[in-house]
């Protein structure tokens, strides 16, 4: 198969660039390893308000209207297809199905994920939250340690606060990322207790229920006895894919110029996948729009 462009990631950067591909008249694919399209917007839990225009939205709600939109322009969305390698000279993304799609360019839209604090049983043990918003009814009358120091961690502690019967928010420094409207509810509340320059060494469960924590800090080692755990120590590139193709910063985050253009020609990359300062909706729909519009003008002029 050959396509005009073909778009790695389904999130917001990924249909947004398939709906200016489609409006610029390129064909375009877009390959998402998950069930469904949307990338981060299917892991929010709370109302979408701060992109331009839209004064509040279900951010489910989006991810399908972002969808909707680039199938009704003729982008060829594909789920469940993780691609495996890329062929930077070639131009040719070979997909873990074994299938292969060559493109006049390519476009890294593969976002981020969640860091862990990868212990053992972080995956398997029951207790560990996926999301306090979603989840917060599950913590009635409980008790909740929460790893992390930024805005999630620390909104998170609020939301949790109005069921659990007491929150522990464990951070690793003094200095906190969450900005005052998170912090100083925070630190008034009564059901809430903050745990600093300490990290979390294990966890502990039995029959498959979590039920403590280790923690090492400036009074040593202690144990916590807990029944749920939410993990919010911030994000990681899901660049793979392009190590040892394209050029990272030290943390993974792909490096673009001003046309969203990687290190290797042809090769562009958008959203958060390539932007740690400002992982936003409209950061990623602003480099789609930069990056397509670069791409058709190269290939109106070849």
């Amino acid at each position: 198969m050959e396509k005009d462009v073909v778009i790695i990631g389904g999130g917001p950067a990924g249909m947004a660039a398939s709906i200016w591909c489609s409006d610029l008249g390129l064909s375009n694919i877009v390959l998402e390893k998950d069930g469904s399209t949307g990338g981060q917007l299917r892991k929010i839990f709370q109302p979408v308000r701060n992109y331009p225009g839209i004064r509040e939205i279900d951010p489910r709600k989006l991810a399908d209207e972002f969808a909707e939109q680039a199938k009704a322009l003729g982008g060829d969305l594909r789920i469940d297809s993780s691609a495996a390698s890329i062929d930077p000279e070639a131009l040719r993304v070979e997909l873990a199905s074994g299938e292969g799609i060559k493109a006049k360019a390519a476009v890294l839209a593969t976002g981020v994920r969640r860091r862990r604090l990868d212990l053992p049983g972080e995956t398997e043990l029951y207790g560990v939250l996926e999301s306090g918003a979603k989840q917060a009814a599950e913590t009635a009358n409980s008790r909740v340690v929460i790893v992390g120091g930024g805005d999630a961690a620390f909104e998170n502690a609020l939301i949790l606060a109005k069921f659990a019967s007491e929150v522990t928010l464990v951070h690793h420094s003094s200095h906190f990322r969450a900005r005052a409207e998170f912090l100083e509810p925070v630190r008034r509340n009564p059901k809430i207790k903050i745990i600093e320059n300490a990290v979390i060494t294990g966890l502990f469960g039995s029959e498959g229920k979590l039920q403590a924590v280790g923690l090492e800090g400036k009074n040593g080692v202690q144990r916590i006895e807990t029944d749920f755990l939410l993990v919010r120590i911030g994000v990681m590139p899901n660049s793979e894919l392009v190590d040892g193709i394209v050029t990272r910063d030290a943390k993974g985050y792909v490096i673009i110029d001003a046309n969203c253009e990687t290190s290797v020609a042809k090769i562009f990359a958008i959203g958060d996948v390539a932007s740690p300062l400002s992982p936003t909706i409209a950061t990623a729909v602003g480099h789609a729009a930069t990056a397509i519009k670069v791409i058709k003008s190269r290939l109106a002029s070849s």
